[in-house]
């Protein structure tokens, strides 16, 4: 269980991490021209991808497994890992509407045969990032929230006995 819950929280992290660097570059973005803007699209974001993707997927999975988990025996954190579980799920949501179309017409797309529009894909894989963003942000805090306030048991136990307790 231990592991779960750090892999969800570990996961919600670097989605988060991965995301928000996105947001951030977002208006250095706006300020390219088409060229330069589909010169970074087509060289620096590969990875992101890669690391991204499994992690919202495996940070789904471990959320849902712990909320399933503690349903019963820890109503409050498994409703915070059910929000985890469900944000991430967003997360996902977000690159398959948002990104993953925009992402499939730019990797065709050379300076020569960058639409006229393209500004507004531009514009909506800044906003699929936002969104993926902010639910990851909630994620994140809702598994922080748990780790902090809620120790499992067996930490919680030791730690009333004086010893320091892991609380992820």
């Amino acid at each position: 269980m231990r592991a779960l819950r750090f892999l969800a929280l570990f996961c919600a992290a670097l989605v988060c991490g991965l995301t928000l660097t996105h947001v951030l570059q977002g208006p250095g973005s706006r300020g390219l021209d088409g060229a330069g803007w589909l010169s970074v699209q087509h060289s620096f974001y590969g990875g992101f991808a890669i690391v991204g993707g499994t992690c919202e997927i495996v940070g789904l999975l471990a959320a849902a497994a712990v909320a399933a988990r503690l349903r019963r025996a820890e109503p409050a954190q498994a409703r915070a890992h059910l929000v985890a579980a469900i944000c991430m799920a967003g997360t996902l949501v977000a690159y398959v509407f948002g990104n993953r179309p925009v992402n499939g017409k730019v990797a065709a797309w050379t300076a020569q045969t960058l639409p006229a529009d393209w500004p507004q894909y531009r514009d909506r894989w800044e906003m699929a990032h936002a969104a993926s963003a902010a639910l990851s942000a909630i994620a994140l805090v809702a598994l922080l929230v748990v780790a902090i306030w809620f120790p499992p048991a067996a930490a919680a136990g030791r730690a009333s006995k004086g010893t320091v307790a892991s609380t992820v």
